[in-house]
């Protein structure tokens, strides 16, 4: 188990487990760093933190954003920003109240391809959350017509699929300015699931100013760590690492830690917070 996990998603977005729970799991895990990256929201950070205090864990305030670049969803994770910035909390308002809109659309197609669920209901099980596919996805099961959020994802709300509806997003050099606007920096999530030409579009973000890149990701083979850190060395990008941690249960979630992120690199990640200016130093009891 990794010292460092620093993609993690709770109950505010599209996870299933309290951030409580998150960092409490983490402690037991073996993890003593870590950022809650929840998708278009800070709302968990101010539990993660009392949470984190409580367990002398180092907890760095985190977001993931999507962004549209041709025809690649790529998705940004921020760190080290400022939870209380009014001018990103305007922005994530805004996210939020398109994936209302969103998920309405999607519940409306789900009914025409003869899979019906009640928007309320996907509403309810969202909670406080940033409502999203996942939420629908449990709503389909508990009606009976997918046996699990994969089948719900394979079947129908999948990029591509029949009820695949795009949610607005900000366009890359928009994310990253808002981002190091509240004070964080910026890297590309899971980078290899935009493609083949994955290496040609990060070039292009690093000319936006994308300071790194996630490296250390859950399933990554050797292989594909080795292409990633060969890619980030190119172009000047630091490296992270992350579970992607959601409490889903698909085939290929791994626990919290559970990630190929030596010690040795944990610390060359924190080291480069630091020289930004983003402080590591544990949470206060």
């Amino acid at each position: 188990m990794a010292i460092g996990d620093f993609h993690l998603h709770s109950t505010a977005s599209d996870g299933v487990k309290s951030p409580a729970w998150v960092m409490e799991t983490a402690a037991t895990n073996g993890v003593q760093f870590l950022a809650l990256t929840d998708h278009d929201t800070t709302e968990s950070y101010a539990e993660a933190k009392a949470a984190a205090g409580r367990l002398g864990l180092r907890l760095i305030a985190g977001i993931e954003l999507s962004t549209d670049y041709g025809e690649a969803d790529v998705h940004l994770l921020g760190f080290g920003i400022d939870p209380q910035s009014a001018r990103l909390q305007e922005y994530l308002t805004w996210l939020r109240n398109s994936r209302i809109g969103r998920a309405e659309r999607i519940v409306r197609i789900l009914a025409e391809l003869g899979a019906p669920i009640e928007a309320r209901r996907v509403f309810e099980i969202a909670g406080e959350a940033s409502v999203g596919r996942p939420h629908i996805a449990r709503a389909l099961m508990e009606r009976g017509h997918v046996a699990s959020v994969q089948e719900a994802f394979d079947r129908f709300l999948g990029s591509g699929g029949p009820a695949d509806v795009p949610r607005e997003k900000m366009l890359p050099e928009q994310a990253i300015d808002e981002v190091h606007r509240a004070g964080g920096v910026v890297f590309v999530a899971h980078a290899i699931f935009i493609g083949d030409g994955y290496p040609a579009v990060v070039g292009k973000f690093a000319e936006a100013g994308l300071d790194g890149i996630e490296t250390y990701y859950k399933h990554y083979s050797p292989e594909q760590v080795a292409a990633l850190r060969a890619l980030g060395e190119q172009l000047g990008l630091a490296f992270s690492g992350g579970s992607d941690y959601h409490g889903l249960g698909n085939p290929d979630d791994r626990e919290i830690g559970n990630i190929p992120f030596e010690d040795q690199r944990v610390e060359e990640f924190l080291q480069f917070l630091d020289s930004k200016g983003i402080n590591t130093a544990r949470v206060s009891r």
